[in-house]
């Protein structure tokens, strides 16, 4: 999928938005340890296209276009707690 530069700024946004969430998790479950979390400019490029292709397929499983596969996973979900309680 190419993406222009003006939804690679957002999707850069978002990247930055979830590292600072996962910095802040972080320290509240763990306020005596060191964050092994790092600024998305701290990580290699490939490391940082990684993460930012997790976050953009993250947003594409959230959008109303995957209702019916979300709709499906829900279904097996709830079998598999049903299975198992």
């Amino acid at each position: 999928m190419q993406i222009n530069v003006t939804n690679r700024q957002r999707l850069e946004f978002a990247a930055l938005g979830f590292l600072a969430e996962m910095r802040k998790q972080w320290a509240r479950l763990h306020p005596a340890d060191p964050c092994p979390i790092k600024n998305l400019s701290d990580y290699p490029e490939n490391e940082r296209s990684a993460l930012m292709a997790g976050v953009q397929k993250a947003i594409q499983y959230a959008g109303a276009d995957t209702d019916q596969a979300f709709a499906t996973w829900l279904a097996k979900r709830e079998e598999e707690v049903a299975r198992t309680t």
